[in-house]
């Protein structure tokens, strides 16, 4: 009877080890994000959303429920605050008649905000309401062209950021002149950007990178191995075919916005006619610069300062950044020199 006894209880040992390791194996197999120096994999998803190729890459996550959420978020912003959506909000504010207020969200009134701080800071050279410039000459569309003077003249005064009216006790929008229209096209991207990264990191989502087609956000470091590394961003050649860089900015956390004249244009008599368009005379900017890179904590800040820093050229826009906490730069000169601020000479690397 001894002797059985003993049996028993070393069987039952034996069960009892083998159950626990099967629940480990399950632990381990389907649960990977809590054992410690397991990691998961990365995963990406590129949609067309914004009128650009929109990227979103998760690291060390399996979260596609999330993922999926971010897209989402991105395509009701864009229905919201496009004006290329007939049932925008933007779309109900250009539609109305001048002097007559249209009601709109917190978040659409937020965003005209900050457009109109820029546009302040910036003399005018940045402008939410260019969109009766940007219509006349068409540039990215399918059928640009090269506007008479007198178009040009006629439409010039519509393109006026003081005379939009923002009442947040009726929760209001009203533009002042007929003809005046909205376009947030040159801060949009990068306002999304920063909303996206807020949701992702609320998600627990710790290290991922946004790319709303040349807006790009990061945050936490690319993970490599056992460590984390800065991700590489590069910075395009104005000249060359798109992928082809000067360089790559090394950076953990934060953005990185380009303008310049390569992004939309077309060519007439030799000539190429660029989508940065001048508030002053109606033209496309005709300055020493081919293209402005903006490194900043928040994306939308890179958005409005790369069209606003490109437009003042290469003495006054460098003098602006480095009048400003927190933001970096790197010019490119329509004669291929390349001039970078203090912080953004240290994390670049030239290729």
């Amino acid at each position: 009877m001894k002797i059985t006894g003993m049996f028993h209880k070393k069987k039952w040992f034996i069960i009892s080890v083998a159950v626990l390791l099967f629940i480990f194996l399950i632990l381990f197999l389907f649960i990977p994000d809590r054992l410690p120096g397991r990691r998961s994999e990365n995963i990406e998803d590129n949609r067309f959303l914004l009128d650009t190729v929109v990227s979103i890459k998760l690291y060390q996550s399996s979260r596609k429920d999330v993922l999926d959420e971010a897209f989402s978020l991105i395509e009701s912003y864009e229905n919201q605050l496009s004006r290329h959506k007939s049932d925008s909000e933007i779309s109900h504010i250009n539609d109305a008649e001048a002097g007559i207020p249209t009601a709109v969200s917190d978040t659409t009134r937020g965003l005209i905000k900050t457009a109109l701080k820029y546009a302040e800071l910036s003399g005018g050279s940045f402008d939410p309401t260019v969109a009766p410039l940007v219509d006349l000459w068409g540039i990215g569309s399918e059928n640009p062209r090269i506007p008479e003077d007198a178009e040009i003249t006629e439409v010039l005064p519509q393109v006026d950021y003081t005379s939009v009216v923002i009442d947040d006790d009726s929760e209001t929008v009203m533009m002042k002149k007929a003809g005046m229209a909205l376009d947030l096209g040159g801060i949009a991207k990068g306002w999304i950007a920063d909303r996206v990264g807020e949701f992702l990191i609320r998600n627990g989502e710790e290290h991922f990178l946004i790319n709303l087609g040349g807006n790009v956000l990061v945050h936490g470091g690319k993970p490599e191995k056992n460590d984390y590394t800065a991700f590489k961003i590069g910075m395009q050649n104005p000249f060359d075919k798109r992928g082809l860089y000067l360089g790559v900015f090394l950076l953990n956390e934060g953005s990185v916005v380009s303008s310049g004249i390569y992004e939309r244009y077309f060519e007439s008599g030799g000539v190429r006619y660029h989508h940065i368009l001048s508030t002053r005379d109606g033209f496309p900017v005709d300055n020493d610069l081919a293209a402005v890179t903006i490194l900043s904590k928040r994306s939308v800040d890179g958005d409005a300062l790369s069209t606003t820093v490109f437009t003042l050229g290469l003495e006054k826009g460098m003098k602006m950044v480095l009048s400003m906490e927190g933001i970096e730069a790197a010019f490119v000169t329509r004669n291929g020199d390349v001039a970078l601020t203090p912080g953004a000479k240290e994390i670049f690397e030239e290729r």
